[in-house]
């Protein structure tokens, strides 16, 4: 089963008018630019990547989101969300 992706954040993204959000993709070892071609397929702009450890960060067309879970060499994929921590008051 592929991993899942936190819809509804995505869902709020397109209604505020994004056209794309950033994922955090975890990539099997030996997948990752097979992933990253994948990803640039699916008009994805690699924004960093790291073999060693086997992570891709990608801004991804919103209409696009659902497929990238399903790509082969994906094992699991984060919406990059902003926190939104506030500074402890005193």
């Amino acid at each position: 089963m592929p991993p899942s992706i936190n819809k509804r954040y995505v869902a709020q993204a397109e209604k505020d008018g994004a056209k794309s959000v950033t994922l955090l993709v975890s990539v099997k070892a030996g997948q990752q630019e097979a992933v990253e071609q994948a990803l640039r397929e699916l008009g994805a702009a690699v924004e960093a990547q790291d073999p060693r450890i086997g992570y891709v960060k990608a801004e991804v067309p919103i209409g696009k989101v659902d497929a990238v879970p399903n790509l082969p060499g994906v094992s699991k994929v984060d919406v990059d969300e902003p926190i939104n921590n506030r500074l402890p008051e005193p």
